[in-house]
């Protein structure tokens, strides 16, 4: 009988520590980045390497697991596509801290001297989903949203 017990709570914990590991799945970054790349419209834009992170977005390269960015090279589009997953929890709060700036950053910029890429950044934003991080900006960001929700989300 005791042991019959035991072999049910055992039971039962595995099933308990089994639903608690959903939520967030295990995605790889430069695959959900070619998905979006074969759907996007515009054709001007240049992936970002390890370097380009602390100049353009002060995020420390020793805090990131894996990412995948594209930007528009012209100048004149906001497009802006970006997704990361922090080594950890810490390091995934202070990497949205700096894309949550990145992306008021360019708000000021555009609010002037970009009005119509200004309404398109205003449907767009920076996401969590655990460790991943992520930063769309898109004229086609609720399409481009749902390739990379699919991907990270459990």
């Amino acid at each position: 009988m005791k042991k019959l017990l035991s072999l049910l709570l055992a039971a039962a914990m595995l099933c308990s520590l089994a639903a608690c590991g959903g939520g967030t799945k295990q995605a790889d970054l430069t695959k959900v980045m070619a998905d979006m790349k074969a759907v996007l419209s515009n054709k001007e834009m240049t992936e970002y390497s390890a370097e380009d992170l602390m100049p353009n977005y002060g995020i420390d390269t020793a805090d990131v697991k894996q990412f995948a960015a594209y930007v528009d090279s012209t100048g004149i589009k906001g497009d802006e596509i970006i997704f990361l997953e922090g080594k950890d929890a810490d390091a995934a709060k202070r990497i949205k801290e700096k894309l949550d700036a990145r992306y008021q950053q360019k708000e000021t910029e555009m609010k002037d001297y970009l009005p119509e890429e200004y309404a398109m950044l205003k449907k767009c934003g920076v996401n969590q989903n655990g460790n991943y991080v992520s930063m769309i900006v898109s004229p086609q960001y609720e399409e481009l949203n749902k390739i990379y929700d699919a991907a990270v989300k459990g």
